[in-house]
């Protein structure tokens, strides 16, 4: 095996780069291409040679501290990712999408961009050779098919590369970028001894403006001239060593970078061929100038080494190119890998090679990037100038997570740097984003409108991530996106306002050209002082238009950010108060699943005791020999039982009417029967106390409907005990129930329960429907009661679909009117099944046999007593496991089995499971669940697991004796 043959993959990136090959990467990402070809086109118009040395070594240092925040985050969070990884972990998955976003739009550019520079370099240097085949134009610039190709070759070949051997695409990236610093220090030693030394380099600035403005103009550009030394911190988890080594590897690449710039930029600048003063007059004249004398840096190595000399700075920028493609898609694949990872783009773009390579990324890379170069090198260029405003929000990104960091642990300095970073960033986005204010800062007029159009696909696309967010991690920032329109809205502005100003000068040129032409014709020259006075006039005019153009767009957009900032504002205080309610929401469900849960336990609490209490009661009521003092003192503790039962029975049903827990179980019912029934619960206590007492439904003609019964007579129960209560002696009670209307198989009722009781004064009848409310006068003081009678009444008669009304008068009495609507039924049905309803009878249940399942010995000797008492024989055990043991034995043992739920060892669903499973025989034998638990979802359970019927302690004897009954014939 070679020294370059990789480890197999263990779905991870493996470490494999050292402190020089992460130096290649920061170097040759940062610095590629455009120093052999910005000195002439771009450096010395703005500031001259010295202007521009200075100014770059500046920039160098202010990239510096956008290192030194890199390297605090890097240490922190050393994996792939870079800047989007920092910024998804500390400020959320929406702002590391928009830092991604930009990040992709920044690379892929410097890809495309030094793929199609060697042809145009190419094209200086050798003229036409690669000038062959099919040709067309786009903004300007003929594009060659031979060009195309060269750059499509060069796309491949890289990514073959960096795809199958990253060792070797490391290794590429150490020796390209170490010849290229060769060449260039080389050819500026040859140049300057050539040229016999840098005084020569007259004049120091350009002559356009101050010395400090041409200075400042250079640092702007920073962004651009060095964007790429931070993309080592997508392959921090490749590095061979720890990342805190990586802050001077990052600084020797910026030294190493601004010395390739300035250095190239001093040989431009000796650069002056035979005819022109100075390089100032020959940087002029660049455009016009055909061949090697069209670029500076070239024409300078070739004329102090000949032919050495251009090979020499020919190497050089070839690897210049090389690295910039290698570095950076080593950089875009990392970084398309994590957003993979992190599902904010299709899994499949993470997947590895066995060598650890994500090669699905960069092929998507190299596929997208070879459709590039067709668009020529003018279109592209629109493209890379985007990279400014892309690093400066990727940068400012970096600073701000750095500077949460660093208040996070209570780190000054990295609050320092972070702050530091933030207000260069900031500085970089004022002078490019807000129009007009610094004129050397404007880019192309197509270059923002290209940043439009990715920032609109920006929003597009995280619209489809947000989507399919299944995680909830994306859509917690809104201020993500307002920056974003804030970002659309600006550039908007400027491209704008660059496009009309661009247009008005073309306008301006051409009636300039043809006025001068008509001069000529009427016999004027055009140095005439008539023809330049007017020629003077309109460029003026333009001026002034430009200015006043600069002026407008500047005070649009300060209304804009205005206006925005206070939509913002308003927004927030929205947001806000959302996020309250929500909060308040979650918290108010939270404490309902805890008095929920805390009303279950108290249910089986209460219970327990009171099943006690009533079932001894109930024992030492049927003693003959209980003196008749005794008897009284226990039919009161069973009126007291009883009461107490009701008040814990109202409490529960509260509960669940509010926690929307209680459901309705409609069946045919018919009204005259449960009238009846209620009529025959409360004549003797209304008898007793001297009330007349009267139940009419005479006016109801469809008295068969499908209705909840239950509900039904619980409405009933309640109003009618209410009237009771407080109704005195020798009152009168009316129950009036008549039929109103109806359509459809629906008719609609009308239920009247009235009295000539105390009533009540008006205040109070307002809130007799809330809970726990009661009226505190002397005439009420004696009356029992929770207060939640008649609050239950209106949940019920809601939950039916009905609605209900008090009228009353303080010493009248009160009138309670129900309104509701059944269903109608089939009266033939429901006189079927009261003709087939069994004969009250006394039943003998001598030889039947029981198994009651009890933990509690209470309940057990009270159980075994009433069941005694009716003959039944009766086993216990002690908990499910015994009892499924006891009945696995005999399966025709028991007649019945009484199952409580909650038990030791196995608990009574679990049993009852147990024993339904054991063949068909088991699955017949009745099991009656006990429990001290009342609510339904606990019937529920019980009838799930198999049981026939749900019985709630305290038990009612003869209700218990029914069921038994029912289910054994």
């Amino acid at each position: 095996m070679t020294r370059f043959t990789e480890q197999k993959n263990n779905g991870a990136l493996s470490r494999y780069l050292s402190p020089l090959a992460v130096w290649a990467l920061a170097f040759g990402c940062s610095v590629g291409w455009g120093s052999f070809v910005m000195p002439g086109t771009t450096f010395l118009p703005e500031a001259g040679p010295w202007g521009s040395a200075v100014g770059l070594l500046i920039g160098a240092g202010v990239m510096m501290v956008f290192g030194v925040n890199y390297y605090s985050l890097m240490t922190r969070y050393p994996d792939s990712g870079g800047a989007y990884s920092y910024t998804r972990k500390v400020l959320g998955g929406d702002h590391g999408f928009l830092c991604a976003w930009m990040l992709i739009l920044t690379y892929i550019a410097v890809i495309w961009a030094n793929s199609t520079a060697l042809s145009m370099i190419v094209r200086y240097i050798a003229g036409d050779v690669l000038c062959f085949g099919f040709s067309y134009q786009v903004a300007g610039y003929t594009v060659y098919f031979g060009e195309v190709l060269l750059s499509v070759v060069l796309l491949l070949v890289t990514c073959f590369i960096c795809t199958l051997w990253k060792r070797i695409a490391a290794w590429t990236q150490i020796i390209c970028a170490l010849l290229m610093v060769v060449g260039v220090i080389l050819s500026f030693v040859a140049v300057v001894s050539h040229r016999g030394g840098l005084e020569k380099l007259t004049p120091a600035f350009a002559q356009k403006s101050g010395p400090a403005t041409q200075i400042f103009a250079i640092v702007i550009l920073a962004p651009w001239a060095f964007i790429g030394f931070e993309s080592i911190s997508h392959s921090a988890e490749e590095f061979k060593f720890k990342p805190k080594k990586s802050m001077p590897i990052m600084i020797a690449a910026l030294i190493t970078g601004a010395m390739c710039y300035i250095t190239l930029t001093l040989c431009a600048g000796l650069a002056v061929p035979d005819g022109f003063a100075d390089w100032g007059e020959y940087i002029a004249s660049l455009g016009n100038l055909k061949g090697l004398q069209g670029l500076p840096t070239f024409y300078a190595a070739r004329e102090a080494m000949g032919d050495f000399g251009l090979v020499t700075m020919g190497i050089a920028a070839f690897c210049g190119i090389v690295t910039g493609l290698v570095g950076n898609y080593i950089a875009l694949s990392r970084l398309i890998y994590k957003l993979s990872s992190d599902e904010m783009l299709p899994r499949r773009l993470s997947k590895l090679s066995r060598r650890g390579v994500p090669y699905v990324a960069l092929l998507c890379v190299a596929g997208v990037s070879c459709v590039i170069p067709i668009f020529g090198r003018t279109a592209i260029g629109w493209i890379v100038d985007v990279t400014t405003i892309g690093a400066t929000i990727v940068y400012s990104y970096t600073s701000i997570s750095a500077l949460i960091t660093g208040k996070r642990e209570r780190r000054a300095s990295i609050m320092v740097w972070g702050i530091i970073g933030t207000l260069f960033a900031v500085m970089f986005a004022v002078f490019y984003l807000l129009p007009s204010i610094w004129e050397y800062s404007k880019l192309a007029s197509e270059s923002y409108l290209i940043l439009i159009i990715w920032s609109l696909l920006g929003m597009v696309t995280f619209r489809f991530l947000i989507q399919r967010d299944r995680s909830r991690r994306l859509g917690k920032s809104e201020i993500v996106w307002v920056l974003l329109l804030v970002l659309i809205l600006l550039v908007s502005i400027v491209w704008i306002r660059q496009s009309t100003v661009n247009e008005a000068s073309k306008i301006a040129d051409d009636v300039r050209v043809v006025h001068d032409m008509q001069a000529v014709k009427a016999g004027l020259s055009k140095d005439s002082e008539i023809v330049r006075g007017a020629d003077n006039y309109i460029t003026e005019r333009i001026y002034e238009f430009g200015e006043t153009v600069r002026h407008n767009t500047f005070v649009l957009a300060t209304l804009i950010l205005c206006s925005i900032a206070v939509i913002f504002s308003i927004f927030s205080i929205i947001k806000k108060r959302e996020q309250q309610i929500e909060s308040e929401r979650l918290l108010a469900e939270q404490n309902s699943r805890a008095k929920s849960a805390f009303l279950s336990n108290m249910s089986h609490d209460l219970r327990t005791p009171m099943n006690a209490i009533i079932g001894y009661t109930e024992l030492a009521r049927r003693e003959k020999d209980a003196p008749g003092q005794i008897r009284d003192y226990l039919e009161k503790i069973d009126y007291s039982g009883q009461h107490m039962l009701s008040l814990i029975n109202d409490i529960l049903d509260m509960s669940r009417i509010e926690s929307g827990k209680m459901e309705l179980m409609t069946e045919p019912a018919d009204l005259s029967g449960i009238l009846d029934e209620v009529k025959a619960v409360f004549a003797v206590q209304m008898n007793e106390k001297s009330i007349e007492f009267t139940v009419d439904y005479s006016d109801v003609r469809n008295k068969a409907v499908v209705c909840d019964k239950k509900c039904l007579k619980r409405i009933l129960f309640n109003l009618v005990s209410n009237s009771y209560k407080f109704t005195p002696s020798g009152g009168r009670v009316a129950v009036l129930l008549r039929q109103t209307g109806g359509k459809d198989d629906v008719s609609d009722y009308e239920l009247k329960v009235a009295d000539t009781g105390i009533g009540m004064r008006p205040e109070f009848a307002e809130h007799v429907f809330d809970a726990f409310e009661r009226e505190r006068s002397r005439t009420v003081e004696g009356i029992q009661g929770s207060g939640l009678g008649m609050a239950i009444t209106k949940r019920l008669v809601e939950l039916a679909g009905g609605t209900i009304s008090v009228d009353t008068e303080q010493g009248k009495g009160t009138c309670f009117t129900v309104c509701v609507s059944f269903p109608n039924a089939d009266e033939k049905e429901i006189a079927e099944e009261r003709a087939d309803a069994p004969e009250n009878e006394t039943t003998n249940f001598a030889g039947k046999r029981l198994l009651l399942v009890e933990d509690n010995p209470i309940n057990v000797e009270i159980a075994l007593a009433l069941l005694g008492a009716e003959g039944f024989e009766v086993d216990t055990a002690e908990n499910g496991k015994v009892a499924v043991d006891i009945v696995a034995s005999d399966p025709d043992a028991y007649d019945a089995i009484l199952m409580d739920i909650q038990m030791p060892v196995m608990n009574g669903y679990d049993a009852s499971r147990a024993i339904r499973v054991m063949g068909d025989k088991y699955e017949k034998i009745p099991i009656i669940a006990l429990s001290a638990n009342s609510f339904e979802s606990d019937r529920r359970n019980a009838l799930e697991a198999g049981m026939n019927a749900y019985v709630s302690k305290p038990y009612n004897p003869k209700e218990l004796m029914a069921t038994l009954e029912k289910l054994m014939n």
